[in-house]
C-alpha cells in the first residue's frame, strides 16, 4: 500500500469515528530541509484550530507488520488529546504590539530550506540561517510555533531588523539556555525512558553547573540547548553565551550540531580530529536523526582567544 492509499484509507475511518460537523481532509506539509510529511488535518465546525495528525510513522510500523486496527487505534488517540475545547484566540498574531513579546528565532541549513528562505525573513549565519516564528504558550496543549513569513512584515509593518532585535531579546527569556555533560543527558534519558519523569532544570542558574566542579572538566563533551528542547540550536546566537562557557570550560571548544534543537560541545585539549568530528557528525545525522532535524553536516569552533564562532570543517 502507497503513503496516499494509506492516508486515504486513515481519513475514511477517522471521519466516521468523529462523526457529523467534522471535516478529515489530506495534508501534506513541508517541514525543514524540504521534508514533506503526510498527515490527516481534522477541523471541527465552529473550531478555529485543527489538529494535524502526520502518519509518516505510523506507515512505516504498518508496512513493518503493524495492524491496521493499531494504526487506528493510535489516530484516534492522537486525535482526542489534541482536541481543544473552544476557540483559540489568534488574533494577536495579527497585532505586531502585542506579538513582538512572543517572536523568537531558530536555526536552519541554509543550503537546504532556499525555497523556503524566499518566503520568510532571514538572516545569514554562517551556513545556516536565522529565521522566525511566533512561541505561543501552552493552553490546553504542548507549546505551538506559527512560522514568519514576508508576508506578516507587511502586515505588521516593521523591517526584518526590528525583527531581529526583538527576537534576540525574546528567546532566551522564552527558552532558557541549558547545559549538560553528555553522561547527564544519558541518565535524564534514562530517568525519562523508566520512570517518566522529567528533568526540571532551567535557567541560567544551573547553565554552567555542569561544566566542572573546580579540579577541571569532568566530561568530554557536553549538551547545549534550551528547557523546553525546542530548536535549541539557536542558543549558539544568545549573547554571551559561548563566552562564558568558554571562561568555564578554560579554553575553547568545537561545536557538533547535533539536530535543529541542541548542539554537542568538545573542549579543545583532548586531541580531537577536526575531520574525525566532521565524520560523526555526518554519521549520526545520516543514522541517528529525523531527516526534518538535521541541522547541517559541518563542525564549527568557538576560539576562547578571538571570541569567534567559525566553521572549520
Amino acid at each position: 500500500m502507497e503513503i496516499m492509499e494509506f492516508c486515504g484509507k486513515v481519513k475514511k475511518n477517522l471521519a466516521l469515528y468523529a462523526g457529523e460537523g467534522v471535516n478529515v481532509s489530506i495534508k501534506e506539509t513541508v517541514k525543514n530541509n524540504g521534508v514533506v510529511l503526510h498527515g490527516i488535518m481534522v477541523t471541527e465546525k465552529g473550531r478555529n484550530v485543527s489538529p494535524n495528525i502526520y502518519l509518516d510513522g505510523l506507515y512505516e510500523t504498518y508496512e513493518k507488520g503493524g495492524t491496521f486496527g493499531g494504526v487506528m487505534e493510535e489516530v484516534y488517540h492522537i486525535y482526542e488529546e489534541s482536541r481543544l475545547e473552544g476557540n483559540m484566540d489568534i488574533g494577536f498574531f495579527l497585532d505586531y504590539g502585542i506579538m513582538k513579546d512572543r517572536v523568537v528565532y531558530k536555526l536552519i541549513s541554509y543550503e537546504n530550506n532556499r525555497e523556503l528562505l524566499g518566503q520568510v525573513p532571514h538572516i545569514r549565519f554562517l551556513d545556516m540561517a536565522v529565521t522566525f516564528y511566533c512561541h505561543v504558550p501552552k493552553a490546553g496543549m504542548e507549546s505551538a510555533t506559527i512560522l514568519v513569513y514576508n508576508s506578516h512584515l507587511n502586515v505588521w509593518n516593521i523591517t526584518e531588523e526590528r525583527l531581529l532585535k526583538d527576537a534576540g531579546k525574546n528567546t532566551p527569556r522564552i527558552l532558557p539556555p541549558r547545559l549538560l555533560s553528555i553522561e547527564e543527558m544519558m541518565q535524564e534519558i534514562f530517568v525519562r525512558d523508566t520512570c517518566g519523569k522529567k528533568d526540571d532544570r532551567s535557567g541560567d542558574g544551573g547553565l554552567f553547573s555542569a561544566a566542572g566542579d573546580g579540579n577541571g572538566l569532568k566530561s568530554k563533551m557536553y549538551v547545549l540547548g534550551n528547557r523546553e528542547k525546542l530548536f535549541g540550536a539557536a542558543v549558539l546566537l544568545y549573547e554571551g553565551v559561548l563566552e562564558r562557557i568558554a571562561d568555564t570550560f578554560g579554553c575553547g571548544f568545537y561545536v557538533l550540531p547535533s539536530s535543529i534543537h541542541e548542539v554537542i560541545l568538545v573542549p579543545e585539549g583532548k586531541g580531537e580530529d577536526a575531520f574525525g568530528l566532521w565524520k560523526m557528525v555526518c554519521e549520526i545525522n545520516a543514522t541517528q536523526v529525523e531527516p526534518e532535524d538535521v541541522l547541517t553536516n559541518s563542525v564549527y569552533h568557538f576560539s576562547g582567544k578571538n571570541r569567534k564562532l567559525e566553521k572549520i570543517f
